[in-house]
């Protein structure tokens, strides 16, 4: 990975004594060398996250390292390569750096995920942004005129994977709870379409209040919270920053299977998904980085071989061309419906044109192991079975 700071320095060098379409972020730049920056947005953990939950410092940066590799082994024999930068701020030399790249990828929480964008943007229309880690469905309809895809699952995906695994089970009532956070608030309204759309019953929707120490408390105060009128046959949580939801399995007033936050989670990737190539993946992010894979580092990796896929198909990858890889022809590459990725996913998946976001199926996982692939058998649907996730629109509604 290419640091900010050399970056920045290259561009300088560069200006008025190099070609105007060379690239930033090589000592010599290569004709065919298509510039990819990571935006880390900060997001230091709520108090009362247990440190055991919050997310690797190198979260997402490092699934999108491990995409370099894999694609920059296919590019060397189709004559073109992929750098990768990361940058942790807005300032003057990221300014110049996002202005001379063709892609952004964008790891920020749903709170500053629009600024992000607009950001960006702002300094370089024509950049293809890609979303690797908000999940919220509002920003899967908006952008309509902008390069945006968004290959991290959307809290629908996510939610209606759940809605599967509980009509398959036949599991139609549930309590849902939920933090006071906004990302909180949009995934349980993302369960709650779900649960109209598969006729599951809601019981009851309580907010979590954080006034008393889970860690001393949870077995007796836990009970009392999910106490309810009616009986429930499964509880949803909504806990997008690691507050409550891990104290709910065996403490709950009735002991039912716990999904969402906790429990069964629905997720776009887990380490113990080892089906069609995956433990190759698997090992391969253990031995570089000392952790496991997590759904947005495979987000981020996802983004990396659609880029790379993009630019197999693009006529700019001529060998004798030294024309950049635009944002632009990237984003037309991408969305059209003839090209797909392969991913370890034993699926060839796709981008929708309406949402912008990569189909793809969803892993239903507890702490230890994956339970299924969604979707579930028996869900379908007359174009796609990976729409049967999500918002299948296909047309964009709003714009920016």
């Amino acid at each position: 990975m290419i640091s900010v700071s050399a970056l920045h320095a290259n561009v300088h060098a560069q200006s008025g004594s190099q070609p105007e379409n060379k690239y930033v972020g090589q000592a010599e730049a290569q004709p065919s060398t298509t510039n990819i920056v990571y935006i880390n947005v900060e997001r230091p953990p709520p108090a009362g996250t247990p440190s055991y939950l919050t997310r690797p410092n190198d979260e997402g940066i490092a699934g999108a390292e491990i995409g370099i590799e894999d694609a920059n082994i296919t590019g060397k024999f189709l004559g073109y390569s992929l750098s990768l930068a990361r940058l942790d701020a807005f300032d003057s030399a990221a300014t110049d750096v996002i202005a001379n790249t063709s892609v952004v990828l964008i790891d920020s929480p749903d709170a500053q995920y629009e600024k992000a964008v607009r950001s960006v943007v702002s300094i370089n229309p024509s950049a293809l942004v890609v979303n690797v880690a908000s999940g919220k469905d509002a920003f899967r309809q908006q952008h309509c005129e902008l390069n945006v895809l968004h290959t991290y699952p959307s809290y629908q995906m996510k939610t209606d994977a759940l809605g599967q695994w509980l009509r398959t089970k036949r599991l139609s009532s549930v309590l849902t709870l939920r933090g006071s956070h906004e990302s909180d608030q949009a995934y349980l309204d993302a369960f709650l379409r779900t649960a109209k759309k598969f006729k599951l019953n809601i019981v009851e929707e309580k907010i979590w209040q954080a006034s008393f120490d889970l860690r001393r408390s949870a077995f007796s105060e836990i009970p009392l919270f999910t106490r309810t009128k009616k009986p429930y046959d499964a509880i949803f949580a909504a806990d997008t920053q690691g507050q409550y939801a891990y104290s709910l399995p065996f403490n709950t007033h009735l002991i039912v299977p716990i999904i969402g936050s906790a429990g069964l989670k629905p997720l776009g990737w887990h380490f113990t998904h080892e089906q069609w190539g995956a433990r190759q993946l698997q090992n391969r992010f253990k031995e570089k980085f000392s952790r496991n894979m997590n759904d947005v580092d495979f987000a981020a990796y996802a983004a990396i071989i659609a880029i790379s896929t993009a630019l197999q198909r693009s006529e700019n990858n001529d060998s004798d061309t030294h024309e950049p890889v635009t944002g632009t022809k990237l984003f037309n590459a991408l969305v059209d419906d003839q090209l797909s990725i392969a991913a370890y996913q034993g699926r060839q998946l796709t981008f929708r044109k309406g949402t912008r976001q990569l189909r793809q199926p969803v892993s239903l996982a507890h702490e230890e192991a994956l339970v299924i692939h969604a979707p579930l058998p028996g869900f379908l649907h007359q174009r796609d079975e990976l729409d049967t996730l999500g918002d299948a629109t296909t047309t964009c509604k709003d714009a920016l």
